[in-house]
């Protein structure tokens, strides 16, 4: 595996093939669950970091938040735009987005979209979003889950709209690696820092965060499990 850990990026074949269909009744339900941490009576301003093309940006915005979505990408922001529903866009790396002091309640990073980057990348990226939390501004971050992940590695056929994907999962030094192979040939390889609870709670208490809520299938009462692929975190600025 190779030593320097780059960005993921995400082609046009890979949204395509899996995230084009993902259903209106999950982002629903992940929906609900942020809402779940963030009353509107205090939490009014959110930001969504690698928002894409905004699917969970326009839906809070459609609850009466003051939804703001941030992507490096210019094109799926302008893309967001023309959807429209409220919120506001703006580019930005999340590798080196500085939000203002305290411009928002909450803050959150869907779709396992942190972790790309080597922990000495990672951490300051948490640190950096802290700073632009309120006292008491929360966190929330859906990753993948390291324990399903060990046990489930190796090679599986994945269904697309052109046919079968082979996808190769491996689990290495607290990373997780996946090789797609397309029809026709094409592939696609992609990595991620793994974050167990105790690696989360031991990164998070020097930043000045804590860990307020620690599940799985956008569940609080759910705890996570080896048989269940994601995880999410709720972090609270103390």
């Amino acid at each position: 595996m190779p030593d320097r850990i780059p960005s993921n990026t995400y082609t046009q074949r890979w949204f395509e093939s899996f995230h084009l269909s993902i259903p209106e009744a999950r982002t629903h339900l992940e929906v609900e669950f942020i809402c779940s941490f963030a009353p509107l009576t205090s939490f009014v301003r959110i930001a969504d970091v690698c928002c894409g093309a905004g699917r969970h940006t326009r839906a809070l915005a459609e609850r009466g938040y003051l939804a703001t979505g941030i992507d490096r990408d210019p094109a799926i922001v302008a893309k967001a735009r023309e959807l429209g529903g409220g919120p506001t866009y703006l580019e930005g790396d999340l590798r080196l987005y500085v939000p203002d002091p305290e411009a928002y309640d909450m803050i959150i990073i869907m779709g396992q979209s942190y972790g790309h980057f080597d922990s000495a990348t990672n951490a300051p990226v948490l640190q950096r979003l802290a700073a632009g939390l309120r006292d008491r501004g929360r966190i929330v971050l859906d990753l993948w889950n390291p324990d399903f992940f060990v046990a489930h590695q190796g090679k599986r056929e994945l269904s697309g709209p052109e046919g079968m994907v082979h996808e190769t999962k491996l689990v290495e030094d607290g990373r997780l690696f996946v090789h797609l192979n397309y029809p026709g040939g094409d592939s696609e390889d992609f990595e991620w820092e793994l974050f167990t609870p105790e690696v989360m709670n031991a990164m998070v208490g020097p930043l000045g965060l804590r860990v307020i809520a620690c599940c799985t299938d956008f569940d609080s009462s759910i705890d996570p499990c080896d048989s269940k692929p994601r995880i999410q975190f709720v972090l609270e600025r103390t």
